[in-house]
């Protein structure tokens, strides 16, 4: 996003951030349903990186990310929403978490999506997952680094009630089981072809997952 003008610029980390944000979430779910005793429920929650969303339920993550996906891309004028500021933050956290492993198996994944933006997977990638950080969320949103604080010192996943985090939607979504029916429309862009009738078909498979 432009900060001087509030255009959102077409840029290949924030691709590169919610798509590795869904296919952990998506890995989650996957692993959940098919495979429930051999999870790793840590590492297969990138809101583990915003403690206050942490152990939302991985279909709601990927609902999440595909309405943030969907919001950034249409440059929608009320974007970004404290919800969408959240996502970003634990996703570019999660960005920099697996470009640190350039072993990490799902960076094959990450890189093997939609767009041909191989060229970024160097070792320059973690910092450059920092520096993204660093930019955007002083103009996309306030009180992420307070409420990290303030849930580090108190022990406990904190929201700030005297601030926009607790906005309907935020505390709407903590609680939600069931994603939305077709969500995988609207990961365009975002995921394969292949991915979205994955998507697809797991969830006819599992209706009591959507509504």
């Amino acid at each position: 996003m432009d900060s001087s003008s509030g255009h959102q610029v077409d840029c290949p980390l924030t691709y590169l951030t919610l798509r590795a944000a869904f296919l952990c979430a998506l890995d989650s779910l996957m692993h959940n349903c098919l495979s429930p005793r051999h999870r790793d429920d840590a590492d297969g929650d990138f809101l583990r990186f915003y403690p206050p969303l942490a152990g939302m339920a991985p279909q709601i993550q990927m609902e999440c990310v595909l309405q943030t996906w969907r919001r950034w891309t249409s440059q929608q004028s009320d974007f970004p929403n404290p919800l969408d500021a959240r996502i970003f933050y634990a996703a570019t956290e999660l960005l920099a978490h697996l470009a640190a492993d350039n072993s990490h198996p799902m960076l094959r994944v990450l890189f093997d999506g939609p767009r041909r933006i191989g060229h970024l997977n160097d070792h320059w990638l973690p910092a450059r997952a920092r520096c993204l950080q660093i930019t955007r969320e002083s103009r996309f949103s306030q009180g992420i680094q307070e409420e990290l604080s303030l849930s580090e010192s108190a022990g406990e996943q904190f929201l700030n009630p005297d601030s926009s985090p607790c906005h309907s939607e935020i505390m709407e979504i903590l609680g939600k089981w069931r994603a939305s029916r077709g969500l995988a429309e609207w990961g365009s862009g975002l995921l394969t072809a292949a991915e979205q009738e994955l998507v697809r078909d797991f969830f006819e498979e599992h209706p009591g997952l959507t509504e």
